[in-house]
């Protein structure tokens, strides 16, 4: 499940949730991928819980607070 928000520099962004690696304590992430600009590194923050939980957040939190977690995130190796 994935939602799209806009930046408030217009930019819109594709937010979705993965898991962590198998067999890992690491905990899920949620991405964020600039659709604006498609060469741009997409960019990540590590959230409680599973994937399942993020998924939640993605679909549940009004769009102001993923902007707010967008710009706390960071850009992906």
């Amino acid at each position: 499940m994935s939602r799209t928000i806009q930046d408030p520099g217009l930019q819109l962004w594709e937010v979705y949730a993965t898991s962590g690696r198998a067999g890992f304590p690491e905990h899920a992430r949620m991405v964020f991928q600039c659709l604006s600009e498609p060469g741009r590194r997409a960019r990540f923050l590590e959230r409680q819980g599973d994937k399942s939980d993020v998924e939640n957040e993605v679909t549940s939190l009004p769009p102001a607070d993923l902007v707010r977690l967008l710009e706390q995130s960071e850009e992906l190796p």
